[in-house]
């Protein structure tokens, strides 16, 4: 399938500003199955951009701006060509078939900030793990919960338990907060299962991209997005697994990757600013559309 993303983001100003470097992580991140067809990158005012990889293989494009201006414009258009693929298609090795996960020596290793549970409160998060290990359990003595199974219980309640609400402003709730107010965004869902998943002993990590609407929804206004959140957990055997717990599911085609990172909130698409008194920004718009083209654009590209 062909997945299409559009992404605008504009800056008005009260009188013409200079401005400091520019971070875009615009550019989806290397995946199996994903093949970036084409795509373009136009800034204004004139950049000289550099691109490399920054210390999570995340494709990082830095943007120097040539020239003051009293608008900044910055539009992304990339075209994806993405193979169906079943999300389950995977074998977990029978050391991470049950908790604790044994990883080796080199994986802890390479692991070791993916690990590591930030600083929260453990015991609300404790309490509310406690049901879904009882259920993951066997019946027989002894056994020990199924990692996959608990995974996906814990990933499937968050629409059920909790309000998915939008937050535009930046910062990330903890997950005591998200537990204590029953609602989140996307990336505090996000944040909620990563350390659930490493107090757990499960590697983690948190993702950002675009999750892509089908022409098979039939309304028009599912073209317009925001970025979205989700993570992944590292399971012997399976690798890298994406879960989407705003939507209770597994990352699956539709799931455009972006960048990867320790924690929430560290990797937004545009990171920059301007110099000059604070105040000075009259008008911020961000216009994203994130679809898949519908299958006769398919056959003729």
């Amino acid at each position: 399938m062909l997945l299409q993303i559009n992404h605008s983001t504009s800056y008005r100003y009260k009188a013409p500003v200079e401005f400091t470097p520019h971070l875009l992580r615009l550019t989806p991140k290397a995946s199996p199955g994903l093949h970036l067809v084409r795509s373009s990158l136009q800034i204004s005012p004139q950049a000289f951009v550099r691109w490399n990889l920054d210390a999570e293989e995340n494709i990082l494009a830095t943007a120097t701006l040539v020239a003051k201006g009293e608008e900044l414009l910055i539009s992304s258009s990339v075209l994806i060509e993405q193979k169906v693929t079943n999300p389950f298609d995977f074998l977990l090795e029978e050391r991470s078939l049950q908790l604790p996960i044994s990883y080796t020596n080199r994986e802890t290793s390479l692991l070791a900030p993916y690990l590591g549970v930030q600083g929260f409160r453990h015991a609300p998060l404790r309490s509310w793990l406690e049901p879904f290990i009882r259920d993951s359990v066997g019946e027989l003595p002894g056994s020990r919960p199924d990692t996959l199974a608990l995974l996906i219980a814990l990933n499937c309640s968050v629409p059920t338990l909790f309000r998915y609400s939008q937050r535009h402003e930046s910062g990330v709730q903890s997950p005591a907060e998200t537990l204590d107010r029953g609602e989140g965004t996307c990336r505090d869902f996000a944040l909620l299962m990563m350390e659930s998943a490493r107090s757990l002993g499960i590697a983690a990590r948190y993702v950002s991209g675009y999750l892509c609407a089908s022409p098979s929804v039939g309304d028009e206004g599912m073209a317009e997005a925001h970025t979205h959140g989700w993570f992944e957990v590292y399971l012997p055997g399976g690798g890298w697994r994406g879960f989407d717990p705003t939507n209770g599911i597994l990352s699956s085609t539709h799931h455009v990757p972006v960048a990867t990172a320790i924690t929430a909130g560290e990797i937004p698409p545009v990171e920059g600013s301007y110099l000059g008194e604070a105040g000075e920004c009259m008008r911020h718009d961000v216009s994203i559309s994130a679809i898949e083209l519908p299958s006769y654009e398919n056959d003729s590209a």
